[in-house]
């Protein structure tokens, strides 16, 4: 194959009477380097202006003929090579083309060979295939394969089966944690698919603490509900017993048939058995006592509470006092968590 060679002839380039070019160069540049415009010469300014433009524009216009003629065999010679070389750029085109595509046909073959094997290996554990199809392309390289180029390695094979060895693992070791929060929910009563989910991004540690966390604020949560629903239920007893209290005050009293005395007013019935006359007789005796501060929201509420006191057998002055009652500032419970200290 015949290569190119050329022969160059440096181009000389001569500048008639360089020294003098340049001393008129310099002389105008001290002549006209301090000029001042003024108002009264400025017809004269812009003649000079002009004038040097001028010669401005004489010495920028050889210069660009002089390297176009300098760079007219450059470009003859750059335009006779491409036009020479273009048949021979097509061929390298074609065969660059044809070695692309053998190698690529190349590598699906070595992919199928790849995911063949990873296949086979997959289903002595039962595995889906397509776990590994994104991890085979990291086994596609010539250097993968015998010199045949479609024989696997033993170094190759080992590494897939390797692969899917520690997947088979990890999938192992994913139901053993799906087992373990299953089995924590199903102790809690709760649904284990949420917890489930959270593997994805969590470790089993760190989901079990959640199961618990969850777990402790729906017990609480349960607690406040319970108490609510007790909290209305004395209430609506209260309600009904003062309700019943006032509906028997309006009706006549009710006389024992027997002895003719009347049984209203706490008061007992001959009939009643001599045991609870005698403890009725007794005086009581008092061991314990206690300060209790109460908030209400209103005087109804008050009311309520002192009639719920009364029902359970505590009257005032009797066996209970009030001191310290007062009107106050409306209060939040946030704000009375945050007074008291609760």
């Amino acid at each position: 194959m015949q290569e190119l060679q050329v022969k160059v002839t440096q181009a000389q380039v001569e500048i008639i009477d360089r020294e003098k070019f340049e001393q008129n160069i310099n002389d105008v540049v001290a002549k006209y380097k301090n000029y001042t415009v003024t108002a009264a010469t400025i017809k004269e300014d812009k003649q000079v202006l002009a004038d040097l433009r001028k010669l401005k524009k004489q010495i920028s216009d050889e210069r660009i003929k002089i390297k176009r003629e300098l760079s007219q065999s450059a470009d003859e010679f750059d335009k006779y090579i491409k036009d020479t070389s273009e048949p021979m750029d097509k061929v390298i085109d074609k065969i660059a083309t044809d070695v692309k595509a053998f190698e690529e046909h190349q590598k699906a073959v070595r992919l199928d060979t790849v995911k063949s094997y990873l296949a086979n290996k997959a289903a002595e554990y039962m595995l889906d295939p397509r776990l590994f199809d994104e991890k085979a392309l990291e086994y596609i390289k010539a250097s993968d394969f015998m010199a045949d180029g479609v024989t696997l390695k033993k170094v190759t094979m080992k590494s897939l089966e390797d692969m899917v060895t520690f997947e088979y693992q990890k999938q192992q070791e994913h139901e053993k944690e799906k087992a373990a929060i299953s089995g924590q929910c199903a102790e809690y009563g709760m649904t284990d698919q949420p917890y489930i989910r959270m593997l994805q991004s969590m470790s089993l540690a760190d989901v079990m603490q959640q199961i618990m966390s969850d777990y402790l604020f729906e017990q609480e949560k349960q607690k406040m509900r319970q108490a609510e629903a007790e909290r209305e239920q004395l209430l609506a007893e209260q309600q009904a017993k003062q309700q019943a209290q006032a509906q028997k005050s309006t009706e006549p009293p009710k006389v024992d048939p027997e002895t003719g005395e009347i049984l209203d007013g706490g008061q007992l019935s001959q009939n009643e058995p001599d045991t609870l006359r005698g403890a009725e007789n007794e005086p009581k005796r008092y061991t314990q006592k206690m300060t209790l501060e109460v908030y209400f929201a209103n005087t109804a509420e008050k009311d309520l509470f002192k009639a719920g006191l009364s029902e359970l057998g505590f009257e005032h002055k009797q066996n209970y006092q009030v001191s310290g009652y007062q009107r106050i500032e409306p209060v939040t419970q946030e704000q009375l968590n945050e007074l008291c200290g609760w």
